[in-house]
């Protein structure tokens, strides 16, 4: 059996939530993740954004990081079976707009989202580390303003910190080579 590339995130130094990729739907968006977490861009990095019964973000600002202001085209769009993917609690997508997708940008969306389908390029699903997922659905936020845009959103109020962020070639724990 082909294994897909799972991404491994480690929350705090202790907790682990694992994505799998799909690369078959969002080759340019997945191959960009895997460069990233190779390169440990992600690491160290605090949750920026928190939408409980929404989205999970861990990065979320656009322009303050050239290493992941990386913008690619949208597979959504290129790509009809990645449209056709119904967002649903654990998909894995990347931020984005009609004309663009990130290209290190991902969230996790904690319920289903039917105004997402069809508009975000799906990147994979979550796999493991859903006591960590529920964890963090239910720690307290505030809410904040994006001055330029005006955008409502909100982050934890106490940092939960991306400590690593990994690339590795197994499945589930529970799967045998």
């Amino acid at each position: 059996m082909n294994q897909k590339p799972i991404i491994e995130i480690t929350v705090n130094e202790n907790a682990v939530i694992r994505f799998e990729l799909w690369p078959e739907v969002a080759p340019i968006a997945c191959e960009s993740v895997m460069k990233l977490a190779e390169k440990k861009v992600f690491d160290g990095r605090a949750i920026e954004r928190l939408e409980p019964g929404f989205v999970i973000q861990p990065l979320f600002f656009d322009g303050v990081d050239p290493q992941i202001d990386i913008m690619v085209e949208p597979e959504f769009k290129t790509n009809p079976e990645n449209a056709k993917i119904i967002f649903e609690r654990g998909i894995v997508a990347m931020a984005g707009d009609a004309q663009n997708s990130s290209g290190s940008q991902y969230f996790i969306t904690l319920a289903p989202a039917e105004r997402l389908n069809g508009n975000f390029t799906v990147i994979g699903k979550i796999i493991d580390g859903w006591d960590e997922i529920e964890r963090l659905e239910h720690v307290a936020v505030e809410e904040l303003v994006d001055p330029p845009s005006g955008f409502v959103y909100h982050r934890p109020v106490k940092t939960e910190m991306i400590t690593k962020v990994r690339l590795t070639k197994k499945g589930r724990q529970d799967e045998q080579d």
